[in-house]
Order: C-alpha cells, then structure tokens, then sequence
C-alpha cells in the first residue's frame, strides 16, 4: 500500500486527484491540506465525495511524510516550499507549472517571476509519458 498526501486540496485539481486516489486500491490517501478549510471536512469543498470519504482538511504545517506528495497549489507556490515539502516524501508530484521548465530564465518571461530554487529543476521530469516516459519510471521528482 502506499500513502499519499495532496498539498493545496481544496482546488479543482486537488478534488480530482483526491477523488481518483480514493479509487485506487494500491493507495491509502493520509491527508489533504487546504489553509482555507483546515479542519473541515473535504466534501465541504467537494460535495461529490460526501460518502467516499471522512477525510478532513488539515494545515500545511500539520503535514506529516508520506511515500509521495502531490502538490496542487497555485502556480509560484510550490517553487518557494520545495525543500520543505520534499523532505515529507520520497517522491513528489507537481501538478502546478513550478518545475517544468529546466532553464531557470524562462520562468519570468512565461510566468512573471525569477525562480527561486533554479538547482531544483533538474530534478523534476516533466510528466508527459509520450515525451519522457523512461525517464518517468524512476524520477522521484515529476
């Protein structure tokens, strides 16, 4: 069985994911975070998983390590709590914009802003399989 988190929940993405994890028998969902709805429970930002589970929001600072971390925030998030985040998990999804690029001057021309940890893209593969499907096989980071 492996465990997963979702980081930033409460959003459409988030939802989705949560609720094709839910799903999946190889994978027990330990948390998700949303600051706004912290300690609510998740069908209140997504009442189509009212009776698929009694998951509760929680705070990003009570995160506890999980084998992968999903990473659902807006986009420039994630990029500024990499190093934090990643210490919580083995392998780390990104399903905002934060790594897929690997020049690190391309970020403020497409996104408006300098990146802050430009040593992290390199880790990151960009999660299309019809482009980097062996490579995505072992990243940790994608």
């Amino acid at each position: 069985m492996i465990t997963a988190s979702i980081v930033g929940g409460s959003g459409y993405t988030g939802g989705e994911l949560l609720r094709l994890l839910l799903g999946h028998p190889e994978v027990e969902v330990r948390q998700v975070t949303s600051e706004r709805f912290a300690g609510k429970f998740v069908h209140k930002a997504h009442p189509n998983l009212r009776k698929a589970t009694t998951l509760k929001f929680a705070a990003l600072d009570e995160l506890k390590a999980a084998d992968v971390l999903f990473l659902a925030l807006p986009h420039g998030h994630a990029m500024d709590r990499i190093e934090e985040l990643a210490s919580l998990a083995e392998r780390v999804v990104d399903l905002s914009a934060d790594f897929r690029l690997r020049n690190p001057e391309d970020y403020p021309r497409w996104y408006g802003r300098e990146h802050p940890t430009p040593d992290w893209l390199a880790r990151f593969v960009y999660g299309v399989p019809e482009l980097y499907r062996t490579k995505l096989i072992n990243a940790h980071y994608a």
